[in-house]
């Protein structure tokens, strides 16, 4: 029998044991389900490679840029439907520090598409408060194409809206995050780090600290901002995600509007050679996977999580890993859309 005829054992738990046979990631957990609940749920490998801990259903990720979707977006829109601030506003409205400078006419609209023309990334090892991020951000030339002529992910975008909830509402991204996400979701494992939660999946630092890290921000400007950056921060479990997930299908009002949930499955940048939603990925190509729709949304983050929903299709699928701990060169993406094409085709329904 040729490998091409040989039949596959379909079910989660063997699913994630490829990973682990694959050297993909020390260890992960996923569920998938639809608007009704979690339909099947899993856990593989070593959360904590160094101690020989176990992952387990309630262990605690750091879920990096899930956190720009989840958190920031989601408190920006319900923020919008409570009338506090608009799409249109520009920077200097929340910065007054911005007048006249050409970052401060960039539309709120524009952070969330990933359209401000801001460069991708910019740290510096001297950063250690959020006071130190915004005056070193202030002193650099971050702009690289005008306010909404180009799409270039940029986790600068996340970090200036989170700015600009602040200002807004004179509320920190983590009390933000409690009245618009957590409370309502009921989201009771999750914060915005750093975190001294005992069951976590450790990262390592390969770039800047070198060393395994246990509930600290892995993301060098979440790390420097205590989690509130906006970009990064958000620890999470498979449940909790799960939740939440499902609050984004039913769409009843619990976190936003049908309407809004509505709009969000439209290309907002209808002018780009990118599609992309407001502080979501919308399903393209090969992303997440060939069968999903093309008004799927969802997000990946750096330390190896990803969650994506389909709502023509009534699916949610998260999967969360550890595989930065090895680094990034272990085979995620292609294991990642490998999970989503059989998601989508029902083989863990």
């Amino acid at each position: 029998m040729t490998n091409s005829m040989q039949k596959t054992d379909d079910t989660l738990d063997a699913f994630l044991a490829r990973g682990l046979d694959e050297a993909v990631y020390p260890g992960a957990v996923a569920a998938v389900g639809t608007a009704d609940g979690i339909g099947k749920i899993a856990a593989a490998g070593r959360r904590d490679p160094e101690r020989d801990d176990a992952m387990t259903r309630t262990t605690v990720f750091d879920a990096a840029s899930l956190t720009k979707p989840v958190i920031t977006a989601t408190t920006a829109l319900s923020l919008v439907e409570s009338g506090v601030v608009a799409l249109s506003d520009e920077l200097h409205r929340y910065l007054p520090e911005l007048e006249g400078h050409r970052r401060g006419e960039i539309r709120l609209l524009e952070l969330l598409t990933h359209s401000s023309g801001l460069q991708p990334y910019a740290f510096s090892k001297s950063w250690d408060s959020p006071s130190d991020v915004f005056d070193g951000l202030r002193d650099r030339s971050l702009l690289e194409a005008e306010p909404g002529t180009r799409y270039e992910y940029s986790c600068l975008n996340f970090v200036y809206l989170a700015e600009a909830l602040r200002r807004a509402t004179d509320r920190s991204l983590a009390d933000l995050a409690e009245t618009h996400v957590f409370d309502p979701v009921g989201m009771n494992a999750s914060c915005l780090g750093p975190t001294d939660e005992a069951n976590l999946a450790a990262t390592y630092c390969h770039e800047h600290r070198d060393r395994t890290l246990r509930g600290e921000v892995h993301d060098p400007l979440g790390w420097a901002m205590d989690g509130d950056s906006g970009n990064a921060g958000l620890f999470t479990t498979v449940d909790d995600l799960a939740a939440f997930a499902r609050s984004y299908l039913v769409a009843d009002g619990t976190v936003l509007s049908a309407a809004t949930v509505e709009r969000l499955q439209d290309d907002w940048l209808p002018d780009c050679a990118d599609r992309h939603s407001l502080g979501w990925r919308l399903a393209d190509g090969t992303y997440p996977a060939p069968n999903w729709s093309r008004r799927g949304l969802g997000h990946t983050g750096y330390t190896g999580t990803s969650l994506w929903l389909d709502h023509d299709r009534d699916r949610f699928a998260v999967l969360l890993t550890n595989q930065v701990y090895d680094g990034k060169d272990t085979g995620l993406i292609r294991f990642r859309e490998r999970f989503h094409a059989m998601v989508a085709a029902g083989r863990f329904d």
